[in-house]
């Protein structure tokens, strides 16, 4: 495993276990929904997302309406110009996709996202591709990044990109922008939609239709493409790297970057017996709750932790963004909403445990960033990597001095594009 200059100063702990839970004990799940603060960007309140079945019918275009879905994944579904206002700086076609994937449960999902591409004649071979993946900013369908457009931290890191020469696809992840009931944390239905996107986007932009067809030719994208991601889109561009070589064999992975990327899931949960119950409410919680709710029916029953109040937020997490979410539990304790504390972290320590990062060889080199002063440690990410090193994987850790969670971004966005390019022509460092 390499290291930086900045992160040998801080060698892999002994006790890693031992650090991080010393820095979560006073609040219920606190590092980790921390984690999840900085996702995209607010939206207007929507009703809640109705539940997916087997037989699910969705529209996947405008003026297209109860198409049933596709079998395999990546296809592309609907292409259409991004509005205006969700663009990024510098970008030329900016398309919104409609495409197929998978869900929580492996069941075929329309998920939905966008593709930015620079201005300009694309290189021989087509532009390169960066699927990036977008930190948590609610499950409700106006919450989806292709709505709200990217965060703006994670905006500074996407516009490096594009400025660079990468055509950057984003996925909104199943069951947020489209039909369906997101489980917020499922690595292997993150890492697929991630996948996908890049499938979903070369069409976009090789098909003639009359979204595409003037631009496309300039808009030609390469088979080379890299995984980046932020916070939860860190833990869903890790499952990418992971599975990317048999999953989509028809594209060439180059590697995978996370930054601040949600790992070590059991460490960062927290211990149930540092459960505080005059802690303040973290906004990500009831979202958590409800994700749980989803993918472990009969399994987690809510009622059993919740508080009357606690339930009305979680059913209500449904239907707004996080910054609303952030209103609502201002000034409340987790006292308010928990009835049984301890018993939910000792739940979330036990639902979460399949949604690790892979601890396998990657076959293409992998970089995690962390900021120093982020409250989910950086030693998380440092002991993922010594996982992945371990593991026989080409691996480097980044520890940022002075950044936190909200700052990372726009401290490494040159560094990470710069990276990526590095990743694309072979001189990756």
């Amino acid at each position: 495993m390499r290291m930086s200059r900045t992160a040998v100063q801080r060698p892999v702990q002994r006790s890693v276990n031992r650090s991080v839970r010393r820095r979560t004990r006073t609040v219920l799940v606190a590092v980790t929904v921390a984690g999840l603060l900085a996702g995209a960007a607010s939206a207007v309140p929507a009703q809640a997302d109705a539940r997916q079945t087997e037989t699910q019918q969705v529209s996947v275009a405008q003026g297209v309406e109860n198409v049933p879905v596709p079998r395999g994944h990546g296809t592309l579904l609907a292409a259409e110009p991004l509005p205006e206002a969700v663009r990024l700086a510098g970008a030329g076609t900016s398309l919104k996709l409609r495409y197929t994937s998978a869900d929580w449960a492996g069941r075929a999902s329309v998920v939905s996202g966008t593709l930015a591409v620079p201005s300009g004649r694309a290189p021989a071979g087509g532009w390169p591709v960066v699927s990036f993946g977008h930190g948590f900013g609610g499950t409700a369908d106006t919450c989806a990044p292709s709505r709200t457009g990217p965060s703006p931290m994670e905006r500074a890191v996407q516009e490096a990109l594009l400025a660079t020469g990468h055509a950057v696809a984003v996925s909104d992840y199943a069951g947020i922008g489209t039909p369906g009931a997101s489980s917020l944390i499922d690595g292997t239905s993150e890492g697929r939609n991630v996948v996908d996107v890049v499938l979903a986007a070369r069409q976009a932009v090789t098909r003639a239709t009359p979204v595409t067809r003037a631009a496309q030719q300039a808009a030609t994208l390469s088979s080379s493409w890299a995984a980046v991601g932020y916070s939860l889109g860190g833990h869903a561009a890790l499952f990418a790297g992971s599975l990317a070589d048999t999953y989509a064999p028809s594209l060439r992975l180059t590697g995978t970057i996370s930054m601040a990327g949600l790992t070590q899931l059991r460490m960062i949960t927290g211990d149930p017996g540092g459960y505080t119950a005059t802690g303040a409410v973290n906004p990500v919680t009831p979202f958590m709750i409800d994700g749980v709710a989803v993918t472990h029916p009969g399994a987690f029953r809510p009622d059993r932790y919740l508080t009357e109040r606690g339930r009305s937020l979680v059913a209500e997490s449904r239907s707004i963004c996080l910054d609303a979410m952030a209103t609502r539990v201002a000034g409340l304790t987790n006292a308010d909403l928990y009835s049984d504390g301890p018993g939910l972290l000792a739940g979330f320590q036990r639902w979460y445990a399949a949604e690790e990062v892979p601890a396998v060889r990657y076959s293409r080199p992998v970089t995690l960033f962390h900021g120093l002063e982020d409250t989910i440690p950086a030693a998380v990410s440092q002991a993922t990597a010594g996982q992945l090193a371990a593991a026989g994987s080409d691996v480097r850790f980044i520890a940022v001095p002075g950044a936190d969670h909200l700052t990372l971004l726009p401290a490494i966005a040159k560094d990470v594009a710069a990276r990526v390019t590095g990743l694309f022509t072979g001189a990756a460092g």
